[in-house]
């Protein structure tokens, strides 16, 4: 954990040291994502996979350190059937070719805040989010000098956690591992 925090501060200093250049030489340029997701996948579980299908979105903003390559901050929400996720995530975006339309690369990682949302209520039982990996590959489609559409799949994978007591009061927690493929379509705007 001390290596991932230290690594974080080193991409910040970059990133600050990078915009504290002098702007009338440097034009920093920015880009926003949005997109929306159907997942296929679900938790692992006693060596099964019980699926879980569900849907997904996500927002991001970064900064694009050159033409092919940006790093961002962004945010998001998935739902499965019972289990909702909030993940917050460091993104990079890579692009082989800025044309007209250009395979794309995307890696995230992150937290997700994770609850519960079934409709019977369990006294005891307590869910909780965990890390949060995705990577991908698509195509981004230029639109115009300023949007862009993308086709993108990637695979997903979330950890959590729940606690629960059983009778007599003896408490127990397990980590749980969901495994996803997501398939999104978005918009960048650079």
């Amino acid at each position: 954990m001390q290596k991932f925090t230290f690594s974080l501060l080193l991409l910040f200093v970059f990133i600050l040291q990078t915009n504290a250049q002098d702007t009338s030489q440097v034009a920093v340029h920015r880009y926003q994502r949005l997109d929306v997701s159907y997942i296929f996948g679900g938790q692992i579980y006693n060596n099964n996979l019980i699926y879980n299908p569900g849907f997904s979105m996500q927002a991001s903003y970064g900064l694009q350190l050159n033409e092919s390559v940006g790093i961002g901050l962004g945010a998001g929400y998935f739902a499965m059937h019972d289990e909702h996720f909030m993940p917050f995530f460091i993104e990079t975006l890579g692009v082989r070719k800025n044309k007209a339309s250009s395979p794309m690369v995307s890696m995230q990682i992150g937290y997700s805040l994770g609850w519960y949302a079934g409709e019977i209520e369990v006294e005891g039982y307590e869910f909780r989010g965990g890390a949060f990996i995705d990577a991908g590959l698509g195509r981004k489609i230029n639109i115009n000098r300023e949007y862009s559409i993308f086709f993108h799949w990637s695979y997903r994978h979330q950890f959590a956690r729940m606690s629960y007591e059983v009778f007599g009061g003896k408490s127990y927690t397990e980590g749980l591992n969901y495994d996803m493929i997501v398939i999104s379509l978005g918009l960048i705007r650079h």
